[in-house]
């Protein structure tokens, strides 16, 4: 566990600086896990994605970053402004009894409500580099900006 707290920590400084423009409220079923992070665009439509979600049932502890293409099909149609599908991946750490480090790969769509918030459904896929144990799971959540 000191590990995750340790890991916690990296994640919120080294990201907290670049991280300024939101942070995100996730929910993530199966497993069922509740989680926070921070984004931050780095070009037009690519941003960087931090996280950390906790899992009660072990208690088991992902932690991720990973780079998003991020587009705002507002600038094809002017309808669709607010509507940012997103692909992408990065590392992961999965802490929880062994822990393991792998591959985190992210599919979904952020659904912009206003300037300040948004409203995601996000499908994700963990690949531990050490072998059998990977999982898929549907994240719901919010940002914040």
């Amino acid at each position: 566990m000191r590990k995750a707290w340790l890991l916690l920590a990296l994640l919120a400084l080294g990201t907290g600086a670049l991280a300024q423009r939101a942070v995100s409220f996730r929910l993530s079923l199966p497993p069922a896990g509740l989680g926070l992070g921070l984004e931050a665009p780095l070009e037009r439509n690519l941003a960087f994605r931090g996280f950390v979600d906790l899992f009660p049932g072990g208690p088991n502890v992902l932690a991720a970053g990973e780079v998003l293409f991020k587009p705002d099909l507002g600038q094809l149609d002017r309808d669709l402004r607010g509507i940012r599908p997103y692909f992408g991946g990065g590392l992961a750490g999965y802490f929880g009894g062994a822990g393991e480090v792998g591959l985190h790969l992210s599919l979904g769509v952020e659904f912009l409500l206003d300037a300040r918030t948004g409203l995601f459904l996000d499908g994700e896929y963990f690949y531990p580099f050490g072998g059998p144990g990977r999982f898929g799971r549907t994240v719901i959540g919010a940002n914040l900006r």
